[in-house]
């Protein structure tokens, strides 16, 4: 305290420990920008179930013609989409999804924050867009514990 030795100081110093990961580590830092799980508003269901699995996140994001995020059907939500009387694998996913799901575009914000944002709203995945809300990447919690990133 007498040297004026601040958390970011001690973070500097040791940047792959908690502090470190917690002050440095950002979303650009871990987000998935690869091979992302997208299709566009039309999709039938069925193929929507194809391409979540192969994208491996449990969750398809939905855009539309212009390539803006519109929606996110995830594995809960397919699993909600079941129990309807009038489930219809070749209706557009879309019918199935959240609509206006939670999403971010400053790529700078803390990991940390982000770990905050995906606990508070109780999702898995955090779509990243830029200002025309469009689709750049997603950060996954996994992704964020397999960093060692804990909550602020």
């Amino acid at each position: 305290e007498k040297r004026g030795f601040k958390h970011e100081d001690f973070a500097s110093f040791h940047p792959g420990g908690s502090l470190g990961k917690k002050l440095f580590i950002k979303i650009s830092d871990l987000m998935r920008t690869d091979h992302l799980p997208i299709i566009s508003e039309e999709t039938p269901l069925k193929e929507a179930i194809v391409v979540m699995s192969e994208g491996k996140l449990g969750t398809v994001l939905i855009t539309d013609e212009d390539g803006v995020f519109k929606a996110l059907l995830s594995d809960g939500d397919l699993r909600r989409a079941l129990m309807k009387k009038d489930f219809d694998l070749n209706f557009p996913a879309i019918t199935y999804a959240t609509l206006h799901p939670t999403s971010y575009q400053d790529t700078d914000l803390l990991a940390s924050d982000a770990l905050e944002i995906i606990e508070t709203k109780r999702i898995q995945l955090l779509p990243i867009t830029d200002e025309d809300r469009k689709i750049i990447g997603v950060l996954h919690i996994h992704d964020l514990i397999n960093a060692g990133i804990k909550r602020n």
